[in-house]
């Protein structure tokens, strides 16, 4: 079975990071670097989880979270967030977003996170 997961940040540092580790880890990677870009990429890749940046230029993380789950209601999609309040985490958690991580990404919660998601799938 394919394990496939897709990056949308806007920070290439973060993407190329998350990437790789992920890459190693032995799943199928694509990322990409802003909303609109990540929403077409979702389509055509049909991951089965999505890391997403919560602020963006152009369609922020929310933004992108909402047009996700009414695309497919069963997303699963972790936020991942420099700066996120309890507020952008309530809200995320409404909107169903699976986890939020804070940056810098901890690479063993990061792992543990995607054992955890990929087994409630």
């Amino acid at each position: 079975m394919s394990r496939r997961v897709l990056v949308i940040d806007d920070e290439p540092g973060i993407r190329q990071a998350l990437g790789q580790l992920l890459e190693y880890e032995g799943f199928e990677v694509k990322t990409a670097s802003g909303g609109a870009e990540g929403i077409t990429l979702y389509d055509a890749f049909r991951p089965q989880l999505v890391f997403l940046d919560v602020k963006m230029a152009g369609l922020d993380g929310l933004e992108v979270l909402k047009r996700l789950r009414q695309a497919d209601p069963t997303a699963t999609v972790v936020m991942i967030s420099g700066h996120a309040t309890i507020q952008t985490a309530v809200e995320a958690t409404q909107l169903g977003a699976y986890d939020i991580l804070e940056k810098p990404l901890d690479t063993d919660r990061v792992l543990v996170l995607l054992r955890n998601a990929f087994e409630n799938r």
